[in-house]
């Protein structure tokens, strides 16, 4: 079976335009037979073929060699552009098919690209080094649009009520602690209530995180307005503006050890409890699942049995 293509009312044989082009490229019927793995009359019967399909003089004899007119040098030169591509195509597909090219684009908060992410991926990258990984960060929401548009292959978000494109696989729940400065007044004495923070300025997550939703949730649970909220996508920032007894704020305990051991930030008990929420890697419900993939949802479901997440 030939493959054709249309041109308006002129089809022309694919099979036909590569042989000759390989034709035009060795200048020699022997050669491009070798090339195309076919018999040298075949070459001279698509080449016939060919010129009879395109209506015009593709070649002339001169002195026992063929040449080519000038709308056969033409086509030539429009042949090499659309080989080339093809090559690019073979090229992509072959290394898109090796083990060594294989690519996992993983979507994640910053909380966890800075707490989580490190360890789970070295763990990820010693049981199969020839993936190469990709992480990006963002929001919750950003993410799970990326990951619609397919930008991503998965995301590792805070769970929310995820619409039926999406399949979402339980992974961690995360704490966030209430930190201040050492000698803000709430960091002095005993656990307070959440009702205490309706007095306080609070710095939070932008808008989308979902890590502010959570928060927020708590607060608006207990009917707490903080008199100031503070948004921001930093979590330097965040830090930083704590230090200069701005405000307080929740953040994952996981991100602020170092500072809590250095006595840089001192952590308020609520009475209430910390706020915890559950965090998932979602996924499209009708992709198919890559190889890469699957060997991360392997390794995180590891993680969630062994406690690690």
């Amino acid at each position: 079976m030939s493959l054709s293509v249309s041109f308006g009312e002129m089809y022309v044989n694919l099979k036909h335009l590569e042989t000759f082009h390989h034709f035009c490229r060795y200048t020699s019927m022997t050669l491009a037979a070798e090339y195309l793995h076919v018999t040298q009359p075949a070459i001279s019967q698509q080449l016939r073929g060919f010129e009879e399909e395109c209506g015009v003089k593709l070649f002339y004899r001169d002195a026992n060699r063929y040449k080519l007119t000038e709308v056969g040098e033409s086509l030539f030169l429009l042949s090499k552009v659309i080989f080339s591509r093809v090559e690019q195509i073979e090229s992509l597909l072959e290394n898109a098919r090796k083990p060594t090219s294989e690519r996992l684009r993983i979507g994640t908060t910053k909380d966890y690209a800075s707490s989580l992410m490190p360890d789970l991926l070295a763990d990820f990258q010693k049981q199969y080094p020839h993936i190469q990984v990709r992480l990006s960060e963002g929001n919750s929401t950003d993410l799970l649009a990326r990951l619609r548009s397919r930008k991503e292959d998965l995301v590792v978000v805070a769970r929310t009520a995820y619409d039926s494109s999406l399949k979402a696989f339980p992974f961690t729940a995360v704490e966030f602690v209430l930190v201040a400065c050492p000698d803000h007044p709430l960091a002095h004495g005993g656990p307070v209530s959440v009702k205490a923070l309706s007095r306080e300025s609070l710095i939070i997550r932008e808008q989308g995180s979902g890590s502010r939703d959570a928060i927020l949730k708590k607060l608006r649970q207990y009917e707490v307005e903080p008199s100031v909220v503070v948004e921001s996508e930093s979590l330097s920032f965040i830090l930083a503006y704590i230090e200069r007894r701005m405000g307080v704020s929740f953040i994952l305990s996981r991100e602020i050890e170092t500072e809590l051991s250095a006595g840089v930030l001192k952590r308020i008990n609520l009475l209430e409890g910390n706020i915890r929420f559950h965090a998932d890697i979602v996924i499209l419900r009708e992709d198919p699942v890559a190889m890469p993939m699957k060997h991360f949802l392997k390794i995180a479901r590891c993680w969630q049995e062994d406690g690690l997440a």
